[in-house]
């Protein structure tokens, strides 16, 4: 059977309401609506054959407030006043039967207490169910208060009414409280089950992301025994062939190709060095700690390691940082920001001039890596200066190396940022800026 005709003055509320709870409140304020039309039409047609002129126009009179009710709710009458209007009916229903007719209490009358207090809680919440209750028994006690005998023998309904009108009556309100109950019971069990579901797909999905968990760490482990045998393999071996070469250049300083082998393997070795001091911190995971330090020194550290091939490329090396700057940061990874900057500028200039400098600004120290090569392309500088980490699809790893990789990452790890610009009149220059 279709009951779709059920939901139609409430259609508005139920496609702006997304909560489970709040869509069962709305259709049991439209069957009670409904239930309330079919049930009043047959007290109306029981009234005016049973010939009670009064009750027809009581019955009447309510018929068409809820009419009014029903045209209201399906031009968007927000559902939460529908229900307090709805209860304030129910309510004068009680009062009317009180005191405008003689014996007016009986069960049809003690119905409407419960219906009050049970449509209030499910409908507007406990607040709200606690005051309705309240306010649903207080006209009782007006009742009392006035006089009125209640007695032990309470009638089933309105004296002088067939049975079949208190029938209908009474089972217009157990239908109401039926409604209630099934719609609220009906949206528990279907939160139920929607929880269920998503606890037994968050728990697959856990268990998934533990066997991944698991794969990563043995792949790491893995990793890290590479990392240590990389280290000892070819770091060793590549300290010793540097050495050599380095003694032999010394001993044969006419022979070129010494000179250059030992220039290579000096910068190979350094190379490798910086690479696994960067992957090995990054393996630990540790905190990053902030030393003070002098950038004076540091720089000239860096210097020293690529001074030889600087020299068989006719560049010049100047330090303009002033003795006694300190700065307070990572000294590791400073190492590592400065060892590429320098190397990069080292391998693009010819016969020209790599300069580190420093600038002291108010909220700012920027520690600036200058040279006189080619320059650098605007595609580069632009991603040196976001804040992506990894190059964009449209740039060429190989055309800038995998120093200024490291150096995006590890320059957020020390809490500075990067500016890269043209140089004066050559080259480029790339600014590692702190915060003070």
């Amino acid at each position: 059977m279709n009951l779709s005709f059920i939901d139609w003055p409430v259609q508005k509320q139920l496609t702006e309401e997304k909560n489970v709870l709040n869509i069962a409140r709305i259709k049991v304020l439209s069957s009670s609506l409904h239930l309330r039309l079919v049930s009043n039409a047959l007290l109306l047609a029981l009234y005016v054959a049973e010939n009670h002129t009064f009750q027809v126009k009581r019955v009447g009179f309510l018929t068409g407030v809820v009419v009014l009710y029903y045209f209201a709710l399906r031009l968007g009458l927000n559902w939460r006043k529908a229900i307090h209007i709805a209860i304030l009916i129910f309510v004068l229903i009680i009062w009317s039967n009180l005191f405008l007719y003689e014996d007016g209490f009986h069960v049809v009358t003690l119905q409407y207490v419960v219906i009050i207090s049970i449509y209030g809680f499910y409908g507007l919440g406990s607040k709200w169910g606690t005051f309705y209750s309240l306010f649903a028994i207080l006209p009782f006690f007006i009742y009392m208060y006035l006089g009125h005998e209640l007695g032990t023998a309470i009638p089933w309904g309105p004296l002088g009414v067939s049975k079949m009108t208190i029938a209908v009556l009474l089972l217009h309100n157990f239908f109401f409280l039926f409604l209630i109950n099934y719609y609220f019971f009906n949206s528990f069990y279907s939160t139920i089950s929607a929880l269920d579901a998503r606890t037994m797909e968050l728990t697959s999905s856990l268990a998934f992301q533990e066997e991944s968990q698991k794969k990563l760490e043995s792949e790491f482990k893995h990793q890290k025994l590479l990392l240590a045998s990389i280290s000892h393999d070819i770091k060793s071996p590549l300290r010793f062939l540097m050495a050599t070469t380095g003694r032999l250049a010394k001993s044969n300083p006419d022979l070129p190709t010494i000179r250059a082998i030992s220039q290579s393997s000096y910068r190979l070795y350094h190379f490798m060095k910086n690479l696994l001091e960067y992957t090995q911190f990054r393996y630990r995971n540790t905190r990053v700690t902030f030393n003070y330090l002098d950038v004076h020194e540091l720089v000239d550290q860096k210097f020293a390691i690529f001074m030889a091939e600087a020299e068989s490329s006719g560049n010049k090396f100047l330090n303009t940082v002033p003795q006694g700057v300190i700065l307070k940061n990572n000294v590791q990874l400073l190492s590592i920001v400065l060892h590429n900057l320098i190397d990069n500028a080292n391998k693009v200039t010819s016969k020209g001039l790599i300069e580190v400098t420093h600038k002291d600004f108010r909220d700012e120290v920027h520690l600036i890596i200058k040279d006189t090569g080619p320059g650098m392309d605007p595609a580069i500088i632009s991603w040196v200066n976001s804040s992506e980490k990894v190059p964009g699809a449209e740039l060429d790893p190989e055309s800038f190396g995998m120093g200024l990789v490291i150096v995006k990452e590890v320059s957020a790890l020390i809490n500075a940022r990067l500016l890269a610009e043209p140089n004066e009149k050559l080259g480029v220059a790339i600014s590692v800026i702190f915060k003070k």
